[in-house]
């Protein structure tokens, strides 16, 4: 019975060494042996220089010589996982400019309805149309489809003022067709009207809503004090309140006998007259609905992660001519000592030109951008540890001196670090995208877990394209989304000094899972770099 319990013992010893996993301890508990030692040589593996490896490789010859062996146990480790679930926040990156856009302005600065007089011979002095004070009030929405790029659409309200100046004299004579003359009532004797305008000042204001479309141009950095924003577009605009009102005018009334070369002034029936008093001093004007440009520029200040404060300036004008008044002559229109009793402004006249209103001035504003809240999933893992599988006791009594040679072929934490990542190490993206999946960040925090493990390991990011689209564009888009990776990896704490980053572009395909070649084709490798020719 001892005998066959020898063999069996002999038969098993082997094949439960061979069954062992990556650790092996030995605990060896001599009963007062007469001697003992252990001898360890150590003899660097020359290998050729194209094979040479990052890694340390090492033959080691263990000589042990003892004499009394009592006891051998022998516990056998194995690696294990098991999966589990656990709650992620997903936040929402803060550097990403697309979405939405509520967009508020309010602009101040010079403004004009844009047009002017000719100036007819029979004027003495020169007419002159100027500008006023102009306010601004806008609020708009816009989708940037891209970091930098973006459309707009809203609703503004905005004023246009000039000051009409008039100046000269006019006058009719009796001896033009269509009249029987102009008689004094005293004399019956014919003369000739005139009236001579003075000091005379109209101001005019349109009041405009307009819906402004544009396209947009932001530029911004999480690391810059100041963004640059600009836009340009129409905006379709129809008036509200169009206004006129002559604020000072005098009108002096005169009759020339050109029998008697004789002019005559204060009379009951000429004389001076404050057209300010009168009725048609105010009014209405005729304007037509206009399609005016308009463009924006300014700087952008954030001041909190959903809101930039704007400032700059703006400028808008008309396309179209906005006059669509029923031009009349300027003067005295019958015999009843009138002047222009169908008077409607001075926009109104023969000498008014066509008018195009416009703005110029400074704005300030605030842009809020929708940011999505953050997200919560449920996501599956696996969690990995060590677990001893088998003891074994192990009996016996040795009386010779024994002899053992050992000879190991030493794997290194690298080469353990580059069989893990090597199940983790392809990451894929979506057509033209280098941005990470939820997926994808959850396999690149495990291949952290273990170069945190192995910290002498150095890994080579090498990113990919298809070959859809130009090479050009590729060779970017492969960098893109290898230096995406690398960034992610470095923000987990890998330290950069491990990290090569090569793009290859379309120049290498995926030889995995042929039916999708060009959706692996969208792919990061991560490498572990044992060799020279791993980052070539």
């Amino acid at each position: 019975m001892k005998h066959l319990f020898s063999i069996v013992w002999m038969l098993c010893v082997p094949l439960m060494l061979w069954s062992q996993s990556d650790t092996i301890r030995i605990v060896h508990r001599a009963q007062e042996p007469s001697s003992s030692d252990v001898i360890t040589e150590e003899i660097p593996v020359e290998t050729p220089a194209e094979e040479q490896t990052i890694d340390s490789v090492v033959r080691v010859i263990n000589r042990e010589i003892r004499y009394y062996t009592d006891t051998v146990s022998l516990v056998t480790f194995s690696e294990d996982s098991v999966q589990k679930q656990r709650v992620d926040t997903i936040r929402p990156d803060s550097a990403d400019r697309r979405g939405h856009y509520i967009e508020a302005h309010v602009g101040l600065g010079y403004g004009s309805l844009g047009y002017g007089f000719s100036d007819p011979a029979n004027f003495g002095n020169p007419n002159s149309v100027n500008g006023s004070f102009s306010a601004l009030l806008q609020i708009q929405y816009a989708y940037f489809f891209h970091q930098n790029w973006g459309v707009g659409a809203g609703l503004w309200f905005t004023n246009y003022t000039s000051h009409a100046h008039l100046g000269g004299y006019y006058g009719w004579d009796h001896t033009m067709t269509g009249w029987d003359g102009l008689t004094d009532t005293d004399t019956e004797q014919p003369y000739n009207h005139r009236v001579d305008v003075n000091r005379w000042n109209e101001r005019q204001t349109i009041h405009n809503i307009g819906i402004p479309i544009s396209i947009q141009f932001r530029e911004q950095k999480e690391h810059w004090k100041a963004g640059i924003f600009a836009s340009l577009g129409i905006a379709p605009s129809f008036s509200v309140s169009k206004k006129y009102k002559v604020t000072a005018g005098e009108l002096a009334h005169s009759a020339y006998y050109p029998q008697w070369n004789l002019t005559l002034d204060n009379m009951h029936e000429f004389g001076n007259k404050d057209f300010t008093q009168e009725a048609a001093a105010k009014g209405t004007m005729s304007v037509r609905p206009q399609v005016a440009i308009f463009a924006d520029l300014g700087a952008l200040i954030p001041l909190t992660k959903q809101i930039d404060l704007l400032v700059g300036g703006y400028f808008n004008c008309a396309l179209n001519d906005a006059n669509s008044s029923t031009k009349q002559e300027v003067g005295w229109k019958d015999n009843v000592f009138t002047f222009m009793n169908d008077y409607r402004g001075a926009y109104a006249i023969r000498e008014a030109g066509s008018s195009h209103p416009w703005q110029v001035g400074v704005k300030i504003g605030v842009h809020w951008h929708y940011i999505k809240p953050d997200k919560h999933e449920t996501v599956d893992y696996f969690e990995h540890f060590m677990r001893p599988d088998t003891t074994v006791q192990l009996v016996s009594r040795q009386d010779t001196v024994v002899d053992e040679y050992m000879e190991t072929l030493v794997r290194t934490s690298v080469q353990r670090a580059a069989e893990k990542v090597e199940k983790l190490n392809k990451i894929y993206f979506a057509l033209d995208s280098y941005k990470l999946t939820h997926k994808a960040k959850y396999y690149l925090s495990s291949i952290v877990k273990v170069l945190n493990d192995a910290p002498e390991a150095k890994i080579a990011i090498d990113g990919h394209a298809s070959v859809e689209g130009d090479s050009i564009h590729n060779e970017e888009l492969s960098y893109n989304r290898a230096q995406a990776v690398y960034k992610y990896l470095v923000s987990q704490g890998l330290s950069s000094e491990r990290v090569v980053v090569l793009g290859h572009g379309s120049r290498i395909p995926n030889e995995e899972l042929e039916g999708e070649a060009l959706k692996r084709d969208r792919r990061v490798e991560v490498k572990v770099i044992r060799k020279q020719s791993d980052i070539e």
